[in-house]
């Protein structure tokens, strides 16, 4: 049969897929507009999943906070290259995936895309992406905090490809809360902790790092005596390096993330969780 160029018109409006697969789609289903487009949904779908493990190096972050900042959802979608996230597409399905952590309150990639959307779950939406794109577009981190005794926030940089969030317990509230977590944002992009305090650095990665120091040179050059001490320094200036609330202030290198939590929001203020999301990394 024939197919017209206006079928073929409102079929790419529709689904933006290109000329010629909307034309043969239509062709294979007899010209039917709603077959057409089930047609290509499942054809997208194969196709997405031979794409599936491609490098995902290029993508960005959004995230989606209450007014009153008692909750809030970050999630980092990626693709292949930077052409990508740039686009409509692009950034209007991760509105929708950043908005979706927060209403379902979930903070974890799985849990996300398991979540329904658009007549079908969230992993159906980036797999409809993935094929219309044609590039691997995954989502490999998504966080939702949630706080009813302080507040949640932080920095996404301008690029949007790097962020800081956090959940900070404080009785303190208005722009001086909200100032500090920005600026805890900045700080978590900078410094890249990967612990909130020492005490959830797993005991492997701390022996492993006394065996390293215990066998250097310069340990082994001192007299045996000293060597311990020497080694419970180096201790403390690794768990300044990669605990957040010990690291040295990113504007202040003289003060620590946990003094500039006292000094700005009360001695009896917590950071209760942080998550960094850095695109490529």
């Amino acid at each position: 049969m024939t197919i017209s160029a206006s079928d073929v018109s409102k079929l790419r409006e529709r689904t933006g897929a290109g000329l010629m697969e909307c034309k043969r789609a239509l062709e294979a289903c007899n010209g039917d507009l709603e077959a057409a487009v089930d047609f290509l949904r499942k054809s997208g779908l194969k196709n997405a999943d031979k794409r599936a493990g491609r490098k995902a190096g290029a993508g960005r972050v959004a995230s989606h906070v209450a007014a009153d900042g008692k909750r809030g959802a970050m999630v980092l979608m990626t693709s292949e290259t930077d052409f990508v996230p740039p686009t409509d597409d692009f950034k209007a399905l991760l509105g929708k995936l950043a908005q979706l952590a927060f209403e379902k309150r979930v903070g974890s990639a799985g849990a996300l895309l398991e979540q329904p959307l658009d007549g079908g779950t969230a992993l159906d939406a980036v797999k409809r992406l993935t094929a219309k794109c044609g590039e691997n577009v995954e989502v490999p981190l998504v966080c939702y905090f949630e706080n009813a005794k302080g507040v949640v926030g932080g920095y996404i940089h301008h690029d949007n490809k790097t962020a800081g969030f956090a959940s900070v317990t404080t009785d303190k509230s208005g722009e001086k809360v909200a100032d500090f977590l920005k600026n805890l944002g900045m700080h978590i992009t900078f410094a890249k902790p990967i612990a909130l305090s020492r005490e959830q650095i797993p005991a492997e990665a701390v022996e492993r790092e006394k065996a390293v120091y215990r066998e250097s040179e310069e340990v082994l050059s001192k007299p045996e005596d000293k060597r311990e001490k020497i080694v419970q320094g180096k201790l403390e200036k690794f768990f300044g390096g990669i605990a957040l609330i010990e690291q040295p202030w990113f504007k202040d290198d003289k003060s620590s993330v946990k003094k500039m939590l006292a000094q700005e929001l009360g001695a009896d203020a917590k950071i209760e969780a942080f998550a960094l999301f850095q695109v490529g990394a």
